[in-house]
């Protein structure tokens, strides 16, 4: 009896495990903008695989928190678009290549006529990630100075 219960649980554990990284992505992912975005707009990404660990987590959490906080109105009117995208699912692949990703990142591109015309990976929030204050006016700052142009 003991087996079976000690065998359900860790199969209960693993089946967490496994779904509960993609709720989160969904969860996230729905979390874009709310206006459609206008011709010309600044997206920041956030990419990720399925696999991640806290400071991962972390580096989404303190991302979208700043661009949510500081671009309010942007986002409001599709200036700023907020997105979280999933690198591992087939059809995100191809991000890797594009942004010449190798571990998470944040992405920031301008958006003109559908369609972009420069990108810039925010490397930084790694070396940031512990300094709430630094990791959001660094975003900020980014995000800010390519709206100005």
């Amino acid at each position: 009896m003991k087996k079976y219960i000690y065998s359900l649980v860790y199969t209960i554990l693993i089946v967490f495990m496994t779904v509960l990284p993609g709720i989160s992505a969904e969860k996230a992912e729905a979390t874009k903008t709310d206006a459609e975005p206008m011709p010309h707009y600044i997206s920041a990404t956030y990419f990720h695989t399925t696999a991640r660990c806290p400071t991962c987590h972390t580096i989404e959490e303190l991302s979208a928190r700043a661009v949510n906080l500081n671009f309010e109105n942007e986002l409001k009117t599709g200036k700023v678009v907020w997105r979280v995208i999933n690198v591992d699912a087939l059809e995100n692949k191809h991000y890797n290549k594009d942004y010449q990703l190798y571990t998470k990142s944040l992405i920031i591109s301008e958006m003109k006529g559908g369609k972009e015309v420069r990108w810039k990976n925010l490397e930084k929030v790694w070396h940031y990630v512990r300094d709430d204050e630094k990791f959001d006016a660094y975003v900020k700052d980014e995000i800010t100075d390519w709206l100005k142009e």
